[in-house]
């Protein structure tokens, strides 16, 4: 029996063996903050560690898998400008370990995607084994229009899908729907209802069960010791664009719901 600690933005639940983890955050639109993140890292690092759990399982609930990083903590970090670059470094390596948790953890990993996956929630599917979405979700790497950079999420991107592809979607931040995102390789299946979502993930669990479950932990261990992730570097590009006057003028731009003045501060430069 696994003792699992309590959590705030979290529903946990298990069910065969397989633990499901529902980001709940849904006055934030299960937004990745530092709570949520840290409660996912904690409920991975134990869950990692028994015996008794075959798999995880990611959900979101309230409609939306994830709408990515907490703007507004991220925007409030911005105004303490003595500590600005420090904090913005520690809040982007919080997102870049709950990234290698996902992907390293020694148990088959699935995402279910059913509504919105964007920046930061996009980046947690792609650190999954396997990826499930419905027709009609939406994925989107937004930061570049927030005048950030997806570095965190980066390597789990050109992990999953073809290099030319994924930098089209890290560039411009094109929004794509379920089954865009299965032709172009980023989801392993499509599905339309959640009845199909129920029986594919019958039949991804008695596939595993038929696996040595030591045998699976070393082939992940060996697959991630392919994958290069420099967390620091990644934090260092992240606090470097949110700290430039770009990166203070996407996010106020998206506060007040209008759209950024890049020329404005190129020409005041």
């Amino acid at each position: 029996m696994i003792d699992l600690p309590k959590t705030k933005y979290c529903h946990l639940d298990i069910q065969n063996d397989w633990l499901t983890i529902y980001l709940d955050n849904h006055k934030k639109k299960n937004a990745l903050s530092s709570t949520l993140i840290d409660e996912v890292i904690k409920v991975l690092d134990i869950s990692g560690q028994s015996k008794s759990i075959r798999g995880i399982i990611f959900k979101g609930k309230n409609g939306i898998f994830s709408s990515g990083a907490d703007l507004e903590e991220l925007h409030q970090i911005t105004y303490d400008k003595e500590h600005s670059e420090k904090l913005t470094i520690r809040m982007s390596m919080r997102i870049g370990h709950l990234l290698k948790a996902i992907a390293n953890i020694p148990k088959v990993t699935i995402s279910v995607i059913d509504g919105p996956c964007i920046a930061g929630g996009f980046g947690m599917a792609c650190a999954t084994d396997i990826v499930i979405t419905m027709e009609s979700s939406v994925f989107r790497l937004s930061e570049t229009k927030l005048g950030l950079t997806p570095a965190q999420i980066a390597p789990y991107v050109l992990n999953r899908m073809e290099y030319s592809k994924a930098r089209l979607l890290m560039l411009l931040g094109d929004t794509i729907d379920g089954k865009m995102a299965y032709e172009m390789g980023l989801a392993d299946y499509l599905v339309t209802s959640d009845s199909e979502v129920d029986g594919l993930i019958d039949e991804i669990q008695s596939k595993v069960d038929k696996c040595s479950p030591n045998a699976l932990a070393m082939t992940k261990k060996d697959l991630s010791s392919n994958q290069t992730i420099d967390i620091e570097r990644a934090a260092d590009l992240f606090s470097e664009c949110i700290n430039h006057p770009e990166g203070q003028e996407g996010l106020q731009s998206f506060f007040e719901k209008r759209k950024p003045f890049w020329t404005k501060i190129k020409n005041e430069s």
